[in-house]
């Protein structure tokens, strides 16, 4: 499983959670209003019914009870309502004094319209708020925090490039103030970790993951996710037995937590590496185990990758008829699933294995057909997301060098300045990179498909030219020989002359030689006519063959029988007789010209 589907698997609880707190805060207002015709905004109007709670922790307790609350009765309820109440919290924050609780109100009010709007200039807004209090009031904490959250916000919602600089500055800030000193630095590092696990750099992401581990974390299904998510690096770079290590370390932890979710990753994943290397014994429980949790907790694109490996398993046993059910269920399961191109690719290959173990072998060619399809898709995919990484990775470079820079200046004004203005260009740079990219393939095909009909239309102006020359060339040989034929019939009449005659009579071009090469150049030019013919008609004979191909290059009766060394009756016979054969209802030279 991926790091970034990792955190699907507290669906589960956070979801038991999420439902009775809205039980409490929720349901039961509703009946009173229901009752009492109680307007909304004065459900949500005393912001003490929401956060007086508050008011009663020390200082360092304070945000994370907050955002608790908020995240149980404010994030899916009006925007006007949500506003209000945190405008509370707000208030609350100022009684306190507390600038730290105050600077939270921005991260909360940036998270509802995160949540609500998806990517939207009003969370970015408040998010650079936040970070603009926290600089302003000596904040250097939530100056970090609030920099790594506009990183996570942009990662959130695939802005790699303008999330990279704010991530990388806020872990230099973190680091400055010391990771000891910030509370739930484990969640950033991790964060981070998981930044770098989506684009491919498994190797700043292993760095970051085992830094988070020295920390305490919120929860014990953090440390979870963390020590999985090594595993997971491990496995792609094949060292079985790390992965396996870092698995089962995650798996005795959800064992002494009783955490059925987290149970069932680990053992799906350990089973994932014995099916790797081909234990398939071994790995058939731990992945029949993961399909089972994943199905429990909806996660259904991990019951897919789950399945699947159980089919790979079951056709190796020879269980076809199982493995085609469970191919059922598994496609099933992925219609309407979005980004699931690569379980297709599986889906398609284990179609046509488990064909040609049944030695079903037309279907399995159509299987593998598709399998070749989906994984050139795929490829073509990667392809583009490789050049993006590396374009990425040229712009985090440049990144590095001016932050490196601007450190060695001490120009702290100059930073906050040129972290905008470095956004900008990044983002800029990677449209432009991006666009001209399109442009350049786009114009690439054309030129391609241009090149090639150029060619094509060259080959077919060429055999047209040498069909046509070499018809001439017949047609005034055959015309040269007749005027011969004349002058001999003039001759007078002995017996050498007669010889000649009867020779030069019998003389025709359309030998056997001259026909092949002329259905050569004839091919060229229409290259199914034979075929076409001799499958709608295949009672019709060389010689037929030859008088029709004759007709195709519109010859008239009397250079026909000319090449063919026949009367002029001849020919017109010929027709008649062909035309019956082949059972034509209108006119021969009609039909063959349509062909």
């Amino acid at each position: 499983m991926k790091p970034n589907s990792i955190n699907l698997a507290k669906a589960g609880f956070v979801s038991a959670l999420f439902f009775i707190l809205l039980n409490v805060f929720l349901v039961i207002p509703n009946l009173a209003k229901a009752a009492g015709k109680i307007p909304d905004q004065a459900i949500a109007s005393s912001p003490k019914s929401i956060f007086d709670s508050v008011l009663r922790l020390p200082q360092p307790q304070r945000i994370n009870f907050a955002v608790r609350i908020y995240k149980a009765k404010c994030r899916k309820i009006t925007a006007a309502a949500a506003m209000h109440n945190l405008d509370g919290l707000n208030s609350l924050a100022l009684q306190l004094n507390d600038k730290s609780l105050q600077c939270s109100v921005f991260w909360l009010r940036a998270d509802y319209y995160s949540v609500n709007k998806s990517f939207n200039a009003l969370s970015l807004n408040l998010y650079q708020q936040a970070i603009d209090f926290a600089k302003n009031n000596s904040l250097p904490v939530e100056t970090a925090i609030s920099v790594h959250k506009m990183g996570m916000f942009f990662s959130t919602f695939k802005h790699i490039a303008a999330a990279y600089p704010y991530l990388l500055d806020a872990q230099e800030m973190f680091r400055n103030i010391g990771f000891n000193n910030v509370p739930g630095i484990s969640t950033y590092l991790n964060d981070l970790a998981v930044f770098y696990y989506n684009i491919g750099d498994y190797y700043n992401a292993k760095i970051q993951l085992t830094e988070a581990l020295k920390y305490k974390t919120y929860t014990k299904r953090d440390e979870i996710s963390m020590i999985n998510s090594i595993g997971l690096i491990y496995r792609t770079y094949r060292l079985y037995d790390r992965a396996i290590t870092y698995f089962n370390k995650s798996l005795q932890l959800a064992k002494l937590g009783r955490d059925s979710a987290w149970i069932g990753i680990a053992q799906g994943n350990i089973g994932s590496v014995y099916l790797m290397q081909n234990k398939f014994n071994q790995a058939l429980p731990d992945i029949r185990m993961d399909y089972v949790e994943s199905l429990k907790y909806n996660e259904q694109a991990n019951a897919v990758i789950a399945l699947l490996r159980i089919v790979r398993i079951n056709i190796h046993f020879n269980k076809l008829h199982l493995a085609e059910r469970q191919l059922d269920t598994a496609r099933r399961l992925m219609i309407n699933q979005p980004d699931v191109l690569n379980q297709w690719i599986d889906y398609y290959d284990l179609m046509a294995a488990s064909y040609e173990h049944a030695g079903k072998l037309t279907d399995a060619l159509k299987y593998r057909k598709l399998f070749e399809t989906a994984k050139d898709s795929l490829s073509n995919r990667n392809n583009i997301e490789d050049f993006e990484r590396m374009g990425l990775r040229r712009l985090m470079d440049m990144h590095l060098a001016q932050v490196n820079q601007l450190k060695t200046d001490e120009r702290i004004g100059y930073v906050k300045r040129n972290a905008v203005i470095t956004v900008l260009i990044l983002l800029g740079v990677i449209f432009v990179l991006v666009y001209n990219r399109r442009l350049l393939q786009q114009k690439k095909d054309k030129e391609l498909l241009l090149a090639e009909k150029r060619v094509l239309d060259e080959k077919l102006k060429n055999s047209i030219s040498e069909l046509t020359l070499y018809t001439e060339s017949i047609r005034q040989q055959n015309e040269l020989i007749a005027k011969f034929r004349g002058r001999v019939k003039n001759l007078q009449d002995d017996k050498e002359y007669a010889d000649i005659t009867e020779k030069l009579m019998a003389v025709s071009l359309m030998t056997d030689k001259n026909w092949d090469e002329f259905r050569q150049l004839f091919s060229k030019v229409h290259p199914r006519f034979f075929l076409d013919l001799r499958k709608s008609f295949p009672q019709i004979s060389e010689t037929d063959l030859k008088l029709l191909t004759l007709m195709k290059l519109q010859l008239n009766n009397r250079e026909m029988a000319s090449m063919l060394s026949v009367t002029v009756d001849g020919i017109k016979k010929a027709k008649q007789r062909l035309r019956k054969k082949m059972a034509l209802p209108g006119g021969i030279e009609e039909f063959i010209a349509r062909m």
